[in-house]
Parts: C-alpha cells; sequence; structure tokens
C-alpha cells in the first residue's frame, strides 16, 4: 500500500526514467547524480513493492504495474505544473496528442467524416486512434486510459465513469427502390417479408423485436451479420427488408440503390452516450474533443 506521505519529485525522478528510459540520461535532464536517481527509485520501489523497471541492456524497461500507473502520474504532474503556470487561455495548437477513442464501425462512419475533415484542416497535431470495444470491456479500457473516449449506446458503469447523452437514435426501414412494401406500408406487410438484421456479439436485447413482440409479431430473419453495409448490400438487390438507425441509413442511401422510410409501427428510441473517465475530466484535450464530439452530435441529430 501506498503510503500517504510521499516526497512528489520522487516522481518527476520516475516519471524521467520512463520517458528516457535511462537513469543516466534522466540523472543528466533533472541535473541530479546518478546515484540520487537510483535512490529516489529505489524508495518508490519499496513503497510500490514493485521493481517498477527492469534492466535490458543499456535500457531501463517498465514493468506491467509501472506501465499501468504512468499515464495517472503523467496527468497528476502536468496538473501540477499548469497550476504553477500564468493563467492563459487553452490553446489546442500547443498540444500535440494521440487520441484513442473506442467506436464501433457503424459510429465512425457517422462521426469521422466532419471530424476528420476538421482535425486535418485545423489541428493537424491532433491524431486519432478508432476501435471497437467490448460493452463489457469499456470501463477497465477507460480506467487504464488505453482508452480516452468511448461513444456507445447507453451502458452500466461505475461512478468513476462521467458520461453524457450526445443523441437519441431512431430506426428506420430500407429496402430496394420499387418494393411494393412502399406502396403499402403497414405491420402486416412488415413482417410478411424476409429481413436481414445486423447483430453484434455483445448486443442487448434488440428493440425492435421488442417492439414487435408488443404486438405478438416476429420478423422471418433470413440473414444475421455484423455489418449493416453488408446487410444493405443485399436488401438493395432483392425483397428484403433492413431495420437499422436512421443516420447510417442516410450515409449509405449515398453509396447504395436503397430507399428510406419509416417504420409501420413504433420503436424506441436508441441513446447514444459519450463516456469518460473521471480523472481525465479537467484534461483540456479531452475537453476539448468531448465538447468537438457533442457539436458534431448537435448537427447530425437536429431533432434531439
Amino acid at each position: 500500500m501506498l503510503h500517504t506521505k510521499i516526497d512528489l519529485n520522487l516522481f518527476i525522478v520516475l516519471q524521467s526514467v520512463y520517458d528516457l528510459g535511462s537513469i543516466t540520461l534522466a540523472a543528466k535532464k533533472l541535473h541530479l547524480t546518478q546515484p540520487a536517481v537510483s535512490h529516489a527509485i529505489a524508495r518508490l520501489r519499496d513503497k510500490f513493492n514493485d521493481p517498477l523497471f527492469v534492466r535490458h541492456g543499456r535500457k531501463m524497461v517498465p514493468t506491467e504495474l509501472c506501465q499501468r500507473i504512468m499515464p495517472s502520474i503523467h496527468l497528476s504532474l502536468q496538473g501540477l505544473h499548469e497550476t504553477l503556470s500564468p493563467v492563459s487561455e487553452f490553446d489546442i495548437h500547443q498540444h500535440d496528442r494521440l487520441i484513442r477513442l473506442g467506436l464501433r464501425d457503424i459510429l465512425e462512419s457517422i462521426f469521422f467524416p466532419p471530424l476528420m475533415t476538421d482535425l486535418v484542416k485545423n489541428t493537424p497535431n491532433i491524431r486519432i486512434n478508432s476501435e471497437q470495444i467490448k460493452r463489457a470491456e469499456m470501463e477497465s479500457a477507460l480506467n487504464d486510459q488505453s482508452l480516452d473516449i468511448v461513444i456507445d449506446v447507453l451502458t452500466p458503469t461505475s461512478s468513476k465513469i462521467n458520461s453524457q447523452l450526445i443523441c437519441n437514435e431512431h430506426f428506420s426501414l430500407i429496402c430496394r427502390p420499387g418494393h411494393p412494401i412502399l406502396e403499402k406500408l403497414s405491420l402486416a406487410e412488415y413482417v410478411k417479408y424476409p429481413h436481414a438484421i445486423v447483430s453484434l456479439k455483445d448486443s442487448m436485447v434488440n428493440n425492435v423485436d421488442m417492439a414487435l413482440a408488443k404486438h405478438g409479431c416476429a420478423r422471418d430473419v433470413v440473414l444475421r451479420c455484423e455489418h449493416y453495409f453488408a446487410a444493405a448490400s443485399v436488401v438493395c438487390q432483392c425483397d428484403m427488408l433492413l431495420t437499422m438507425p436512421n443516420a447510417y441509413a442516410n450515409i449509405l442511401k449515398d453509396k447504395l440503390p436503397v430507399e428510406i422510410t419509416t417504420l409501420p409501427f413504433d420503436v424506441p428510441h436508441m441513446p447514444v452516450h459519450m463516456y469518460w473517465h473521471k480523472q481525465v475530466e479537467q484534461d483540456p484535450v479531452n475537453n476539448w474533443l468531448r465538447e468537438k464530439l457533442l457539436a458534431i452530435a448537435k448537427q447530425l441529430f437536429p431533432n434531439n
């Protein structure tokens, strides 16, 4: 257990050894002797009960524990330095940063065209990595900072995670041009035709099927896949129907010969939230990108 009384300068030494991979180089940077740096690391090793670094040739390689705690230490030291600096207006151009997002492919298709067009033109110093994350792993990814921000449907989290509703997406029906259902849109016609559905491995209960069950109906599912583009590519060539989020349906309509129409029954809207860890609440770059994503959501979903 880390003792509450500890010299914070030790963490500055730890940060330097971590960044430079060398006690010698860290000593030169901090204007300390090598024994002083070694002594500081030894004190932290005792506090954490972990070697923190192991020597590999001439390089000091961080242990798993060291890698896990360094993002929090970096943010803490950065915060302390900022409190000692003169208060100035935040300028994103002074920050060179890689931001890791957790988005599913459908959300990437919706958010990335306006986001990346803006970043490439105005803030090329900000780079984005995006990956899909299982909902069960979302909190741990935010906690260890392997992800900075996640956008996904409403997901239970602990009090360590902050979240904000960014949109309520609704579902639409897509089909091929000239499909008979466009002339006679009804629940009876909807369940009459075969359906394609998109289902992710960790998806929760399907809102569409739950809404149909209230009417005592069910879809005849003949195709189940993991990508809306694949399903829509099939639907545009036959009488199969596809029910999907409206925003992405409009993107697909520009790429495939499909028609979009309303559903002949009510389906609850799908709340989409943005998630981030409380420890980055005051991180100016994280906050800047959250505000930008929220602004994009307001443009894409003006009726929310």
